[in-house]
C-alpha cells in the first residue's frame, strides 16, 4: 500500500443531481471518503456516512478517479 487519504466533504460538496419526475434536486449522498493507492498504482475508495462509518466500497477506479463497476454496500 502506497498511500491512504481520509477526507470529509463540506456542506456544499458530496452532492449529486437527481432527476425525478422531470425535476432536478440536489441531494447529499456521502459525508466523506477513504481512498487508497496500491503498490501497482491501482486505487480503491470507500464513502462514509455522517457518523464516519463506511457505507460503500469500490475496489477499482479509472485513471480519472471514477468508480468502476458496482459498489459493495458495507453495513
Amino acid at each position: 500500500m502506497q498511500n491512504i487519504t481520509i477526507g470529509r466533504y463540506s456542506d456544499t460538496e458530496g452532492r449529486v443531481h437527481r432527476d425525478e419526475a422531470a425535476a432536478i434536486s440536489i441531494e447529499k449522498t456521502h459525508d466523506g471518503w477513504i481512498e487508497g493507492i496500491r503498490n501497482d498504482g491501482s486505487t480503491w475508495i470507500m464513502f462514509l456516512d455522517a457518523a464516519g462509518s463506511p457505507e460503500i466500497y469500490w475496489g477499482q477506479r479509472d485513471p480519472d478517479g471514477g468508480v468502476i463497476g458496482d459498489g459493495i454496500p458495507l453495513e
